[in-house]
């Protein structure tokens, strides 16, 4: 992944956390709208997607090889010993990714607005931007 390319992510994946900062101050507040609703659905998506990305990426820089799947990807780097894959249910994570393209007429809104007021998309941030931060460190100016 190029230098620049990963700071473009980097800086992407705070404005996706912003923007789900800002639907949990108005979940908290009253229930999503339809609208906000769908932005919470593709939100979460997209934060997940780059996570799922920067976890191949970062696989590469340590293996040479990128794993085909995702769950692969944090078996790897969980056995390098990175403690933030140990500390979150990354199964669950794609799978709920998995949910929200492939299944998203069955999902229950009531768990996206929870995953929203619960904050439980800070994990899944914090793991993009700490693996976006090694991979800048790897790539030289």
């Amino acid at each position: 992944m190029e230098k620049t390319y990963t700071l473009a992510m980097l800086q992407h994946v705070k404005e996706l956390n912003a923007e789900l900062n800002d639907l949990t101050v108005i979940a908290l507040e009253r229930k999503l709208n339809r609208f906000e609703y769908r932005a919470a659905e593709r939100t979460l998506q997209i934060v997940i997607e780059a996570s799922i990305g920067v976890a191949k990426h970062w696989c590469k820089q340590i293996n040479g090889v990128a794993p085909v799947s995702a769950y692969q990807a944090f078996e790897k780097l969980e056995m390098h010993g990175i403690s933030q894959i140990a500390n979150t249910n990354w199964k669950q994570i794609i799978g709920m990714r998995n949910a929200l393209v492939h299944d998203y007429l069955n999902i229950d809104p009531v768990i996206i607005e929870q995953l929203i007021r619960e904050r439980h998309y800070e994990s899944v941030v914090e793991f993009a931007k700490l693996g976006l931060g090694e991979l800048v460190k790897s790539r030289p100016d």
